[in-house]
């Protein structure tokens, strides 16, 4: 399935629930950023392509430009809501964002 796909799908969920549009706003942003990395950076387009390492690779990224653990934590929830049925990155949140800063 397309990423792309996958994320659109996701944000009409999340406005069908109503979420304030500052929200949708951040989960535009951040998913863009998600995609434009994983399409730009790493050749990938299909969300079953995307690996553990691909997230790590990602959340590197995000902490060289500067994002602070709070931030990263709030990126990830995004993230996972649409990778959750993706075992090993379910996993991969866990031990990046509760273990190492919460």
């Amino acid at each position: 399935m397309l990423l792309e796909d996958v994320l659109e799908e996701y944000l009409y969920h999340c406005q069908a629930k109503e979420y304030s549009e500052k929200t949708m706003k951040n989960k535009r942003q951040e998913y863009k950023q998600l995609k434009f990395f994983l399409k730009e950076k790493r050749a990938i387009t299909e969300l079953e392509s995307i690996t553990s390492h691909d997230l790590k690779a990602y959340l590197r990224f995000k902490q060289k430009d500067g994002l602070q653990p709070q931030s990263i934590v709030s990126m990830f929830k995004m993230i996972k809501a649409f990778k959750i049925n993706k075992g090993e990155n379910y996993l991969l949140y866990q031990s990046i964002v509760v273990n190492e800063y919460h």
